[in-house]
């Protein structure tokens, strides 16, 4: 579990995401979960890629997606706190986000690249920030945030997904 300094500031339901990180690390914690994402992904067979648990659930692709997208808005909104930026940020509908792009008709192996760019491109974006960046709160969505506690909720709330499809997809 990483730090209980990174709650404050942090909405409440961010703190299960936290509690799923296993160090003080930002960088290990990305790293981590961005290579058991990949080794997850690796696993699926073709028959689970479009596969839904349960009618009206995202299929195993739209999950990968949905992982995508909110590390990109997560990562926006991180890279504006860690310049002082105290705009209010609006929150985003993940629902809406999958219903409007056809996650399906990709490839498995493109969503997968497309990730551990995306990521990459947040580990080299949290690697510049300074403490003093990193830990700089802005507004999200309605709630107090820092770029630190954006960086954790990004590896745990990736780490929620993986749980989620071990148990409910494979």
């Amino acid at each position: 579990m990483a730090d209980k300094s990174i709650y404050q500031n942090a909405p409440e339901y961010c703190h299960y995401y936290f509690d799923l990180t296993s160090s003080n690390d930002l960088i290990a914690e990305l790293k981590k979960s961005a290579e058991l994402t990949k080794e997850l992904f690796a696993q699926i067979s073709t028959e689970k890629e479009n596969f839904a648990y349960r009618p009206g659930k995202w299929t195993t692709k739209e999950i990968l997606r949905h992982l995508i997208d909110c590390e990109r808005i997560y990562c926006y909104r991180a890279f504006r706190f860690s310049r002082f930026d105290t705009t209010e940020l609006p929150g985003f509908d993940e629902d809406k986000y999958i219903e409007n792009i056809d996650s399906n008709a990709l490839q498995l192996s493109e969503l997968t690249i497309e990730f551990e760019i995306v990521r990459k491109s947040s580990i080299a974006l949290y690697s510049s920030m300074t403490n003093e960046m990193l830990d700089f709160a802005g507004m999200a969505n309605g709630a107090h945030f820092t770029a630190r506690a954006i960086g954790f909720l990004t590896a745990g709330h990736n780490l929620h997904h993986l749980n989620f499809i071990q148990k409910n997809y494979l």
